[in-house]
């Protein structure tokens, strides 16, 4: 091998190594902006990888505590009911994993009642992760956030999601996917008509609220919504000026637009087919 071979042979591999060296320092580089990425965000979670969500407030008037559980790809709420979630409200909730730690401290020794962190009056749990949610900071009106022994400063929007009342994360369809629902029972007063099914596993609430079982009346009529395996009895609140229907063993209300009246108690014209 010629000088000039050996001098070409050896630019080469001192250009192979260069190109190494610059792919392992990017690579690092990416490592350690994953690095910071994960140290400031609130905990080392992906969305795919929640799977339970726990709050425990002490407000008065709300219950002290709401618990969600993911299977597959379907959340629901485990207490104080258990029945399906709300998709909305839990994607909502979720966006607490993505916000930005804007400051962060050691909490040992600090005044944590100074920051609303004790007694801690509202607090989520996600994958067993603990945060206490305390004020906001007059300034910046970040929340103070305790974490796993850091004072941590988040501008969050959830706050007010999880003071809300455990009906607001209830599913609004009215007939989830896994309830199979074969009939619908409607009272005498309305029409039995072949598509009735098809209308009452589209029916979707505008709102699910908290019903309390004394605003009841001898004169309030029943349906009964009958699946493969199992039945679901709701009390027809009202039928004016909207939908009202109450499931008496969830004490839950669902409120429909009086426009879908028609679809779900159709009226009876003298034309439906004789029952057989």
């Amino acid at each position: 091998m010629t000088s000039v071979s050996m001098r070409r042979l050896a630019v080469n591999i001192l250009l192979l190594w260069l190109v190494a060296g610059l792919a392992g320092l990017v690579w690092w580089q990416l490592q350690q902006k994953e690095q910071i990425a994960q140290s400031t965000r609130l905990l080392p979670l992906s969305l795919a990888e929640v799977n339970s969500v726990v709050v425990e407030r002490k407000q008065a008037g709300f219950e002290t505590k709401l618990e969600l559980k993911r299977t597959g790809e379907q959340w629901q709420v485990l207490q104080p009911q258990k029945i399906a979630a709300n998709p909305v409200k839990v994607r909502q909730l979720f966006t607490l994993l993505d916000e930005k730690v804007e400051s962060s401290y050691d909490s040992a020794g600090k005044d944590l009642a100074a920051y609303g962190l004790e007694p801690a009056e509202l607090t989520v749990s996600i994958n067993g992760y603990k945060l206490v949610l305390g004020n906001t900071n007059p300034v910046s009106n970040n929340r103070y956030i305790l974490n796993a022994g850091k004072i941590q400063l988040v501008n969050e929007a959830v706050y007010s999601l999880l003071q809300e009342n455990w009906a607001n994360f209830v599913a609004l369809k009215l007939v989830p996917e896994s309830f199979n629902l074969t009939a619908v029972q409607l009272p005498e007063s309305f029409a039995a008509l072949p598509q009735l099914v098809s209308n009452w596993k589209n029916a979707e609430a505008i709102r699910v609220e908290a019903f309390d079982p004394q605003k009841l009346t001898p004169e309030m009529q029943s349906l009964v919504l009958k699946g493969a395996t199992e039945t679901r009895k709701l009390t027809i609140v009202n039928l004016k000026d909207e939908i009202v229907l109450a499931d008496l063993a969830k004490q839950l209300a669902y409120v429909l637009p009086i426009s879908e009246a028609a679809q779900l108690f159709p009226a009876k014209t003298g034309l439906e087919p004789a029952p057989k």
